[in-house]
């Protein structure tokens, strides 16, 4: 199975950013609660990268963004090598410092038998998720550059900031040079 970062999410919104970034530099826009959800979606289900053994999906995530704050919750199944439902429920809010958000608080819960806890203890996800997650502009930052890069994008500045009813994302990069 194919690394998540090699296969490019279809959204309008990557070729549109991938297009304007190459041709401008600067790319900004508001984002729905939908785009979000697809873009955190991406997030949740790397958490698994790494684990040859481990074959996991990612079946809902939503995301609702009110009076500039951001909510996010979602589901991991595990399906091997053991079963285990993750759930995952975090809230964003805007950092002090600008164009920088924050986590405000992260609920990780798992459902599953005492064997397959113990499994999933020992692959660690939800440290993995509670480290993704501890600071969501790297991790929006590195979802947005996984989907860039393979259009030719390379990212150099990530802001975000919510807005009453939208994530406000303001990039910078440019084309990926050539190697010579």
């Amino acid at each position: 199975m194919p690394d998540i970062h090699e296969i490019p999410v279809r959204l309008p919104l990557f070729e549109e950013a991938a297009q304007v970034l190459k041709e401008k530099g600067i790319y900004k826009r508001d984002l729905t609660a939908q785009e979000l959800a697809n873009i955190m979606s991406e997030i949740v289900a790397n958490l698994t990268q790494g684990q040859e053994s481990v074959k996991a999906s990612v079946p809902s995530m939503a995301v609702d963004i009110v009076k500039a704050k951001g909510t996010v919750a979602g589901v991991v199944k595990v399906e091997k090598p053991i079963q285990a439902t993750i759930k995952v429920s975090c809230a964003l809010d805007n950092g002090t410092v600008p164009d920088r958000i924050k986590l405000a608080g992260l609920d990780i819960q798992t459902e599953a038998g005492f064997a397959a806890k113990l499994a999933l203890k020992a692959v660690n996800i939800e440290g993995k998720a509670r480290e993704a997650l501890r600071d969501p502009n790297q991790a929006l930052g590195s979802a947005l550059a996984s989907q860039l890069e393979p259009r030719g994008v390379k990212l150099t500045e990530v802001g975000l900031h919510f807005n009453e009813q939208t994530l406000s994302v303001d990039l910078k990069g440019g084309a990926i040079q050539p190697r010579r």
